[in-house]
């Protein structure tokens, strides 16, 4: 696994809830996303909590209209379909990130703590590739068991 991709996205806390319950096994996005099967992705929830909480991993990226993917990630996606249609709103292509799994981190990194190890940490709008041996990656991987952190 030290090979694979990791990235950090940013979700609301109800979204981050959502995902460690599984009421919310895919992440919305407007803009296309490159990513790889097996793809880690670290979600940091935003303020008031602002900390990194939950690491998922990608099985795939779907590209699809709105209607698609209603039809077929709408019971996943952890929101109601009026919010998923004004997300969506103009918007000829949605992308879905579908996980395989996502799992609460045995013990989450708040914003003050992360800037304390990396002062010009800032949580990423959009996404943020983080680099294999990277000091983001490094603290965030010392919060999984070891078998996962490799």
């Amino acid at each position: 696994m030290a090979s694979a991709e990791n990235i950090l996205i940013s979700v609301h806390p109800r979204h981050a809830d959502n995902m460690v319950s599984g009421r919310k096994t895919v992440e919305l996005r407007r803009r296309p996303l490159k990513l790889i099967s097996g793809c880690r992705v670290w979600i940091y929830s935003t303020l008031p909590r602002g900390s990194v909480e939950a690491v998922g991993t990608v099985a795939k990226v779907v590209a699809a209209s709105p209607s698609a993917i209603w039809r077929d990630y709408g019971k996943q996606c952890g929101i109601t379909k009026t919010e998923f249609d004004a997300y969506y709103e103009g918007a000829n292509t949605g992308y879905v990130i579908v996980f395989s799994t996502i799992k609460k981190l045995p013990s989450t990194f708040a914003l003050g703590e992360i800037r304390r190890h990396l002062e010009s940490f800032h949580p990423p709008q959009f996404f943020k590739r983080l680099l294999a041996g990277g000091p983001e990656l490094n603290l965030f991987t010392s919060a999984l068991p070891s078998p996962l952190a490799a």
